[in-house]
């Protein structure tokens, strides 16, 4: 599936066709925005319908390329193989045989729908048993899962936190933490990104207030950075201040500690220092949904309190299957931890020889800072031309002038397609 010419490859031709969802609508002519009404009348719809416009008709409209096949370390769109830089399955897991065998006998045992919310009629023994290997695999006394990481993260703001309390997150935190303070009322601060300092500062300001608890929450690895959190010091201060404390594990589950376990593993912390841990089941594990870990107590609160476990669907039985059968691949074989940390190391120690900023990234998510978002987008494109798919992020993803490619090592990718990504960004830093 690799490129195969002889050609030295900045004498390709860039020929590459994108696959975009838009064929004819920006055409010159049309009239799609000859005026904004109705719900469309609004900032950011006009902002991002003439990004979507500008990008489209200067061709880098890299975004929701539809892939013929699986995912994995090379892909096909439109008849094109690709080399993929962007995907989150860090292990390599996508395509088990073994996984994709457990997500077939889930189907044929419990269908392809629950039938109910859990709480009601959409339980089956696939989920109880989800929940205990991921309670075991967090140490933690229990879990409860969720159709996404996304969703896991909102039941907490708005089951456990009231109006009087007050919560303080890393300023990077990620979106769906941000929604949920919205959804629930909660007042939130902010502290400097990954700056302890920082957080002591608002710590000390905001717990002197009666009657208000206060939650922390940070991220294991930062999905835009690739950064990661100083837990002890973290830990230290919510016991200071008698905080508590939530960490976002979605990138971290399968990649930080000796054997994936996470952040706790990673800087040999107790799990139980950390009153909620929560992650995705989408990332290196490769089905999809998200789980919360904590006390017995709170989960068996969880399951009555939280509006994502009561009003929505239960997680389809395929990807509770999928997700059950990634955790018993991820212990049984340790070695895609270590290829994946080995590729970490070559992809991040080349693209620094080659002048470009990768920020402070210390894991398997690697930013490539361009500044603008035309930079990032025209950066994306070079590389599609040259058989590469890698995600641009711009505003308001990430802050105004830090458009970055967001690239992704993995178990899965070799060397010789590691090489021939690094000759590529080569080709365009000349």
């Amino acid at each position: 599936m690799r490129r195969t010419s002889t050609a030295p490859i900045n004498e390709l031709p860039a020929a590459r066709q994108l696959d975009g969802p838009f064929e004819g609508f920006f055409d010159a002519g049309t009239p799609w925005n000859e005026e904004y009404r109705g719900l469309l009348d609004h900032h950011p719809a006009r902002r991002w319908l003439d990004e979507i416009a500008w990008a489209a008709r200067e061709e880098l409209y890299t975004f929701q390329q539809a892939l013929e096949g699986k995912s994995g370390p090379h892909v096909e769109v439109r008849g094109q193989s690709f080399s993929m830089l962007s995907s989150y399955d860090y292990l390599g897991l996508i395509g088990h045989p073994g996984i994709e065998a457990a997500a077939i006998a889930a189907v044929r045992q419990f269908g392809t729908g629950t039938g109910g919310v859990r709480l009601l009629t959409g339980t089956n023994r696939l989920h109880r048993r989800l929940e205990e290997r991921l309670a075991a695999f967090k140490r933690t006394e229990a879990a409860i899962t969720f159709t996404s990481g996304y969703a896991a993260n909102l039941a907490v703001f708005a089951a456990l936190l009231g109006p009087r309390d007050r919560a303080i997150v890393d300023e990077r935190i990620h979106r769906s933490i941000i929604d949920a303070l919205r959804m629930a009322g909660v007042k939130a601060w902010t502290f400097r990104h990954n700056d302890p300092e920082s957080l002591e500062e608002v710590l000390r300001a905001k717990s002197k207030r009666r009657g208000s608890r206060i939650l922390i929450a940070v991220e294991g690895v930062y999905s835009m950075d690739g950064d990661i959190c100083p837990l002890p010091e973290i830990v230290r201060l919510k016991e200071k201040y008698g905080a508590f404390l939530l960490v976002d594990e979605a990138h971290a589950l399968g990649v930080l500690g000796p054997t994936g376990r996470g952040l706790d593993e990673q800087f040999d912390v107790p799990a139980g220092a950390v009153d909620l841990w929560t992650g995705s089941l989408s990332k290196t594990i490769p089905a999809n949904g998200g789980y919360l870990a904590a006390s017995r107590q709170l989960i068996l609160y969880l399951q009555h309190g939280a509006a994502p476990f009561m009003f929505s669907a239960a997680l389809c039985p395929a990807a509770a299957g999928a997700a059950l059968a990634s955790l018993d691949v991820i212990e049984r074989e340790p070695e895609r931890l270590r290829r994946l940390w080995d590729n970490v190391a070559y992809l991040q120690t080349s693209l620094r020889a080659l002048g470009y900023d990768l920020g402070t990234s210390a894991s398997p998510v690697i930013p490539v800072i361009a500044g603008s978002d035309e930079a990032a987008s025209r950066l994306a494109r070079h590389l599609f031309d040259h058989g590469f798919i890698a995600s641009a992020v711009v505003f308001p993803a990430v802050a105004p002038g830090s458009a970055r490619l967001r690239l992704c090592a993995t178990a899965a990718q070799d060397r010789a397609m590691l090489e021939e990504a690094a000759a590529a960004f080569a080709d365009y830093a000349r």
